[in-house]
């Protein structure tokens, strides 16, 4: 869209150093037709430039709803690990009470016994299962704060654009097309003073 920008404007310049003979009229239809070229892309360029500022605004919305969700299910899911685990452990308490009970009684001990010591077995397996899924919950969730932060990152690298300065540009107009102000272009590309020249890269702030 810049370089139609440039493109049309190097047109306006063409025409008015064509070694043509054209009547006056024309000349200057020709270049209300070329201005009114230049105007409309330059409009084109500042909606593009709305668009993608919007675009942003809504990715960086959704990037905070995904981390609030993700905290709030981790905050969740090692809530109910949690109270498992402490169930299981009463559990645990419970039958090892009645394991020493059983074993004050010899009448009914073996059978007791063995009854306790295959539920006391499948307990633990449970509990070393829970613990494993939670380990691996933990290493979800690292892998997903790292992901999180990596694209956070990579937005943070896209906040600043380009700009090559074309005839009759300056930085007040180039400011007011990218809706920022001279004095952040001048800050953002060390520039001591308002002195550009054509075809200079400039950094624009976004």
């Amino acid at each position: 869209m810049i370089l139609r920008a440039c493109f049309a404007l190097l047109l306006l310049i063409a025409a008015g150093c064509s070694p043509l003979h054209t009547s006056p009229h024309d000349e200057r239809h020709q270049w209300e037709l070329t201005i009114h070229e230049v105007q409309t892309n330059l409009d084109d360029l500042r909606h593009d430039i709305n668009c993608f500022q919007t675009e942003m605004q809504i990715l960086d919305g959704r990037i905070k709803y995904f981390e609030n969700a993700l905290a709030s299910l981790k905050q969740q899911d090692l809530e109910k690990q949690q109270n498992r685990i402490e169930q299981l452990s009463l559990q645990i308490q419970a039958f090892e009470k009645k394991w020493g009970a059983a074993e004050k009684r010899n009448d009914v001990a073996g059978k007791e016994l063995e009854g306790l010591t295959k539920y006391a077995a499948e307990t633990t397996t449970a509990l070393s299962q829970f613990k494993g899924r939670i380990e691996e919950l933990e290493q979800e969730l690292f892998s997903q704060s790292k992901k999180m932060g990596t694209l956070a990152k990579s937005l943070k690298t896209n906040d600043v654009g380009a700009y090559k300065v074309c005839a009759g540009d300056s930085l007040e107009k180039i400011a007011k097309m990218h809706s920022t102000t001279v004095e952040k272009i001048k800050k953002l590309n060390q520039l001591e003073n308002d002195k550009i020249v054509v075809g200079q890269e400039l950094k624009i702030p976004q």
